[in-house]
């Protein structure tokens, strides 16, 4: 494990913009990961005010915003060599991105990446007065990524009421709470269910999620809740059986997932489903190549399932914010921020700050297709 020291000033000074959609951070604060899941969160608030006691000197400085009009696709895939893959968009409003790296004394390290609208820094990276101390919340505010055992992990939206259980005798916690423990502490998929099985959660930003889990194994599972109810789903698993979901009859060997239900029943509750034209594309093309696609081949694909639109009642843009393919094999990540694939830096969990290889897409072999959102 790394070393760590509690030095917020370090870890501050070690953000840099790599370009105008991305920046890099080197985190080694102790952001007291531990002391949080004792004490369960049940709120964005209880979060950032937990965060804020321990990170940044008791100040307020998060501005929790709305996700209305989020939308994401995620998708496994083989590379020529075996590797694991997990492929995602993370389409939102137009802001640059945070890479972060995070060292905990006791877990293990992570590659992940976060969004600058959820540190309240919108468009604009801004280091002044308060601005720089939102930085401290970044290991608290990622929603995919990538730890040092090759489990990744990534969080879509799904437009229905929040999950809140109270299931008595579990502790609470939030959605990116959740991301940053399985990161920091799970091996592989069974820990990362287990885990998850162990909190009452409680949604962020008033909208309802579900998770992509993958690991070096070659494994997948869904997690989503239905009215406050787990469903977890991997195929050929008796512990998480694929019956009931929309896995159960597509003849596909490979999970995937977009902003609707995998559960097949949903009784009463109510979810705006989007999203299944994007992975009817991807399922096309994984048929078609067996579910085996090189890291840029996935990129590719991300490209052409990316949202892009002007929001119907908010005055901004939406798009892929980044695109991500993860190998879990490798320990690393490719990522193309606001839709700019003449630009696809890698990265890996072991270089902290470092580009270890760039690349482009300069013709895609897909059509640019609009997608319903």
């Amino acid at each position: 494990m790394h070393s760590l020291k509690n030095n917020r000033l370090a870890t501050i000074r070690s953000a840099r913009k790599l370009d105008d959609n991305i920046y890099l951070l080197d985190y080694r604060c102790n952001y007291h990961l531990p002391e949080l899941m004792e004490k369960g969160v049940s709120s964005i608030g209880e979060l950032m005010a937990f965060a804020a006691d321990v990170l940044t000197f008791g100040l307020r400085v998060f501005r929790p915003g709305t996700d209305e009009g989020a939308g994401c696709t995620t998708f496994e895939a083989f590379t020529p060599e075996g590797q694991h893959l997990l492929a995602r968009n993370f389409d939102f409003r137009i802001a640059p991105c945070f890479v972060v790296w995070t060292h905990p004394e006791n877990g293990y390290a992570s590659l992940s990446v976060v969004d600058n609208n959820f540190m309240a820094y919108g468009t604009a990276l801004r280091f002044h007065r308060f601005n720089a101390y939102r930085t401290l919340l970044a290991p608290y505010c990622c929603v995919d990524g990538i730890n040092e055992k090759g489990l990744a992990i990534a969080v879509l939206q799904l437009r229905a009421k929040a999950t809140n259980q109270k299931e008595p005798g579990k502790k609470d916690i939030t959605t990116t709470a959740m991301i940053r423990a399985v990161l920091d502490t799970c091996a592989n998929v069974d820990e990362a269910v287990a885990l998850i099985k162990k909190y009452n959660m409680h949604d962020s930003l008033w909208t309802n999620y579900h998770y992509q889990i993958v690991d070096a194994s070659g494994r997948s599972v869904v997690v989503e809740y239905i009215d406050s109810v787990l469903h977890v789903y991997e195929r050929g698993s008796a512990v998480c059986p694929v019956t009931g979901s929309i896995y159960e009859d597509d003849g596909l060997a490979l999970q995937y997932a977009a902003n609707y239900s995998l559960t097949k029943d949903i009784g009463s509750y109510q979810i705006d489903q989007k999203g299944a034209d994007r992975t009817e594309a991807v399922k096309s093309v994984l048929r078609a190549k067996d579910g085996v696609l090189t890291e840029l081949e996935a990129m590719d694909l991300l490209s052409h399932v990316k949202l892009k639109y002007k929001h119907d009642k908010y005055p901004w843009s939406i798009i892929a914010l980044w695109s991500a393919v993860y190998n879990t094999g490798e320990g690393t990540l490719k990522i193309a921020a606001n839709t700019d694939y003449k630009n696809i830096y890698t990265f890996k969990i072991s270089e902290p700050c470092k580009v270890i290889d760039k690349e482009s897409i300069e013709h895609s072999a897909y059509p640019d297709v609009k997608w319903t959102h």
